[in-house]
């Protein structure tokens, strides 16, 4: 099969086109130009987008990842020639399925091509499933190291035992396979382990059936002994309800006698309280002297509560002896005469002038006159400053340490404390009289109502009342034996036991109950074995499912012999191919590596060791380089591929990038040899590939 071209909407492919030659085709792109893109669109075209798979936390499911960026619908055509025809592959999505829509014709007549659809396209050009495709012929630089798939698996298996993939040995081993886990798989299917299960379910019927039978003897057996017993405990039942009879008779005649001595009582009560006032109205006085008592107490604890309100703040010392009302007055002149300032004189200026006046004499007498008079006008004036300083001092000290500003104030708030007081003292007195008052009007109310010994009418009320609970209580007792009186008769034989009437009705319940539960189970028994063969129809189904269970395993020995002989012989030819893949697989790395590495081996697993020329032992890709490990599974998965699909493509995506300038040169030179025999795509955002093939041609 090669491919010619391809045009996809796909991912960030937008209706893009990318045609291919037959041999070796190298792509060069940048990183993101969408050559993974390319490559999951083949892959996508051939086999189709899986639909099922979800996108989890770290990874994106196909059909989420490659949807088309423009928001189109995922669609794509490829165009390959298959068997010398030339074919166009269409796919295109309907609804919520990806892809969903296949077409297959031939590209030239435009002829359905019946062979190919939707499932089976891949397997069908390819020859191969898409695991296996995807392990051989599809290289991807974080794929490089094959991992084990049981598809892979069993189409190289299929290879060595029958030279082709066909796979008739996997196919006799499988069907080997079916008809043992027809035979022994499990509970559910397998025919010797349901064989099995009816024997065993045989031989409990038959063990049920026995043990229901001795279970329904003992049952019966313990029915007769709790029948005699229940008689026995009914005849004593009887006997004690005839002995509480007779007992029954004797308190009758006593409750009659009460009942006359309870009515002789009360006539005898009742004639006594025909005296005394009114019930109601020895009550209502009883409750009104009750509450007349507690009002006084209410009182009395008022009184004791009432105190005089002391006065304990004091004024300022400046107030003792002022009343409080012309305190503000007081506080208010010595204000004024403390901040009020001192006048110059009449005198003061007089002398002054007269002295200035003397000074003016020319005689010289007048200027000695003018300073006497000048000096004294000046003591004068000295002499007022003084006494106005004193004045402020001993207001000062009068009022200390409150401030001039706080005089006035602290006057106010003397004369209104007073007045606070005064009404205190006025409303303590005017509670004082009320409650006294009060007082002597119930002391009065309360003598006047206890001239009369309400408290022994009351207690002669009270005993009518209890005398008269007693009589009622007698007559309805009367009544009630009389209603409950009945005959009983004699106990049907000699009463023997010894239990309690309450002792005697729990045993009857629990033997009635006992026999009742016992009878259930009896008939649960019986429905049971009614269910069941009889003894000797089971004995004959066990012998017959005993034969068919020894037929079974006799069957599954067989099967198993032959599975053992058919895996030995798969065994041995696996260990004959064994040798060629990896002869080939050898021959190319030994090329890769230019001609360092000569000896490799690869297990059944298809795990790889290698070993240079100068090395004495092998070793695992781990003791590798990164580049060399990459070259050694290219070569197997070039060997794999020329064995699994040798007619398919082969694609290769950055799956050379770590590999170093001479190693790329051999190997593209043996991809040039691959490539006259099948078609290669090899993806690089490298352009050393593209160079190395230009040189080459």
């Amino acid at each position: 099969m090669m491919i010619r071209s391809m045009t996809a909407t796909f991912g960030k492919l937008e209706q893009q086109t990318l045609s291919f030659q037959p041999g070796l085709n190298v792509i060069h792109a940048p990183n993101e130009w969408g050559k993974s893109t390319w490559c999951a669109f083949l892959v996508a075209m051939l086999y189709g987008i899986e639909t099922r798979s979800h996108s989890t936390k770290t990874t994106l499911a196909d059909k989420e990842r490659f949807a088309p960026w423009s928001g189109s619908p995922m669609e794509g055509r490829l165009e390959l020639v298959w068997e010398g025809k030339n074919i166009t592959i269409e796919r295109s999505s309907r609804g919520r399925t990806p892809l969903g829509v296949f077409r297959a014709y031939e590209t030239d007549t435009g002829l359905t091509i019946p062979e190919l659809t939707a499932a089976n396209c891949g397997q069908t050009l390819l020859g191969v499933e898409k695991s296996v495709f995807l392990r051989s012929g599809f290289i991807q630089l974080a794929d490089l190291p094959v991992a084990q798939d049981e598809v892979l698996q069993r189409r190289l298996n299929a290879l060595v035992t029958t030279g082709e993939e066909g796979g008739a040995a996997e196919t006799l081993a499988q069907q080997l396979r079916e008809l043992k886990n027809r035979c022994r798989a499990n509970r559910s299917t397998g025919l010797l382990p349901q064989a099995q299960i009816r024997c065993r379910e045989l031989e409990t019927s038959l063990a049920e059936l026995l043990s229901l039978r001795e279970q329904a003897k003992k049952i019966r057996q313990r029915q007769s002994q709790l029948e005699a017993h229940r008689d026995a405990l009914e005849n004593h039942r009887v006997a004690l309800e005839y002995q509480r009879s007779r007992t029954f008779d004797k308190n009758f005649l006593e409750a009659k006698q009460a009942k006359d001595a309870a009515a002789e009582a009360l006539a005898q009560q009742q004639a006594l309280c025909a005296c005394l006032p009114q019930s109601d109205t020895v009550e209502k006085n009883l409750l009104r002297l009750e509450q007349l008592r507690d009002m006084r107490d209410a009182l009395l604890l008022e009184q004791q509560l009432l105190t005089p309100v002391e006065n304990t703040w004091q004024p300022h010392s400046a107030f003792q002896n002022v009343s409080p009302e012309s305190a503000p007055a007081q506080a208010t002149r010595d204000r004024n005469l403390y901040s009020k300032k001192q006048p110059i004189p009449w005198y003061w200026l007089l002398l002054t002038l007269l002295g200035a006046g003397g000074f003016g004499l020319s005689h010289w007498a007048g200027p000695a006159l003018g300073a006497v008079i000048a000096a004294l006008g000046i003591i004068l004036f000295l002499t007022a400053l003084t006494r106005q300083k004193q004045t402020r001092k001993q207001l000062a000290a009068k009022y200390a340490p409150l401030s001039p500003e706080q005089w006035i104030a602290a006057a106010e708030e003397y004369r209104d404390h007073a007045r606070r007081m005064q009404a205190h003292s006025e409303k303590y007195k005017q509670e004082r009289l009320r409650i006294s008052e009060e007082l002597n009007l119930l002391s009065q109310q309360i003598q006047e109502l206890s001239q009369t010994d309400w408290d022994a009418a009351r207690r002669d009320y009270d005993r009518l009342s209890q005398v008269s609970r007693e009589y009622h209580r007698s007559a309805e007792l009367v009544r009630t034996l009389e209603s409950a009186h009945r005959e009983v008769p004699c106990p049907a034989f000699p009463d023997e036991m010894t239990y309690s009437p309450q002792a005697t009705a729990r045993l009857l319940s629990d033997t009635t109950m006992e026999l009742r539960q016992l009878q259930l189970k009896l008939g649960t028994i019986l429905g049971r074995m009614e269910t069941l063969d009889t003894e000797e129809a089971l004995r004959k189904k066990i012998l017959d499912a005993q034969a068919r269970v020894t037929a079974l395993e006799n069957t599954c020995a067989a099967l198993e012999l032959a599975q053992d002989t058919l895996a030995q012989a798969a065994a041995e030819l696996q260990r004959r191919f064994a040798p060629a893949l990896t002869h080939r697989a050898q021959a190319l790395f030994s090329r890769l590596t230019g001609e360092r590495y000569d000896r490799l081996t690869l297990s059944e697993d298809l795990s790889l060791l290698a070993g240079a020329q100068s090395e004495a032992t092998l070793r695992s890709p781990l003791w590798r380089s990164s580049g060399t490990s990459d070259q050694l599974y290219l070569a197997l998965r070039l060997a794999l591929s020329e064995t699994l699909t040798p007619d398919a493509p082969l694609v290769l995506d950055d799956a050379l990038v770590r590999f170093d300038d001479e190693r790329l040169q051999l190997t593209m030179a043996v991809l040039q040899e691959i490539a006259q025999s099948k078609q290669i795509l090899l993806f690089s955002c490298q352009t050393r590939e593209k160079q190395l093939l230009f040189q080459s041609n």
